[in-house]
């Protein structure tokens, strides 16, 4: 069973955007997501992902971040953050469980 997908809102705007898959046998999903909120769709799909883009609605008008992009990710859980003003970028967010595995990896590489 797959991890559910998740689009994670870090900015203090309205976003909405577009998760594109890797084959035609998988539909686009579209997402609106309020501030400093989350989204998930009903079904996870199990096709890998090539891109999520996301555009801000911001009192100065809207801005697109600069997409998250792969040559097909199953990566699960995807953030919108702001980089400077009027910057957004949409990257991977680390799980828990990836974090606590990368500073294991770490540590490890810095004992030998």
């Amino acid at each position: 069973m797959s991890s559910s997908l998740e689009i994670v809102n870090a900015t203090e705007y309205i976003i909405s955007g577009e998760i594109s898959y890797m084959t035609v046998f998988c539909t686009n999903h579209y997402f609106f997501v309020k501030p400093f909120d989350n989204w998930t769709p009903d079904k996870r799909k199990i096709c890998p992902i090539v891109e999520v883009s996301a555009a801000i609605r911001t009192p100065r008008g809207i801005f697109h971040a600069e997409s998250y992009i792969s040559m097909g990710s199953h990566h699960h859980v995807f953030e919108v953050i702001q980089t400077r003003e009027n910057i957004f970028k949409v990257i991977k967010k680390e799980t828990e469980k990836f974090a606590i595995s990368q500073t294991v990896q770490t540590q490890y590489r810095d004992k030998t």
